[in-house]
């Protein structure tokens, strides 16, 4: 049995994409329990790092998931848009891809914003609800993220089809 390396840069773009999820939840429970200001604002800027390398492992994910669907149906009169499991992992990535674009960056964004503010004395009157309203978002953006996810190892198990990656 050999491996393709597409399907090794595949699993590694995977296990990049789960590690920088379960970082950004620890570190958004750490900036939850910071008492002082400054620390919470210093941890909240942390995330943002942490966040970056979400869109590398994004790009490595389509890249050797594109070659992978190359792999599985080259010499093959099949077509990958016949495989439902196939479009379904396909579609719930795209979902997941821009939830974490769009969602993720401006709630922590706004957060940031609001701790600086409260930070400097400068925040709206109700700042206490508004920081309650994003960690509650905030929360719900990650248990989305991780039912995607785990939506999509399950397809990827479980398809009806052999791994591209295993030859």
């Amino acid at each position: 049995m050999r491996v393709s390396i597409t399907f090794l840069l595949h699993l590694v773009g995977f296990g990049v994409l789960c590690a920088t999820l379960l970082a950004g939840f620890i570190v958004d429970r750490k900036v939850r329990s910071q008492t002082d200001l400054n620390l919470k604002l210093f941890t909240s800027q942390i995330a943002r790092t942490i966040g970056l390398l979400s869109p590398f492992a994004a790009v490595l994910l389509l890249a050797t998931g594109i070659g992978n669907i190359h792999n599985r149906y080259l010499g093959s009169p099949l077509s990958w848009f016949d495989e439902g499991w196939l479009v379904a992992k396909i579609m719930l990535f795209a979902v997941s891809l821009l939830n974490g674009m769009v969602y993720g960056p401006k709630l922590t964004r706004n957060r940031t914003k609001l701790i600086k503010a409260l930070a400097d004395q400068s925040a709206p009157a109700n700042a206490e609800e508004l920081m309650r309203s994003y960690n509650t978002q905030i929360t719900l953006f990650y248990l989305v993220q991780s039912v995607l996810l785990l939506l999509i190892l399950f397809l990827s198990v479980f398809g009806t089809g052999k791994h591209p990656g295993v030859i």
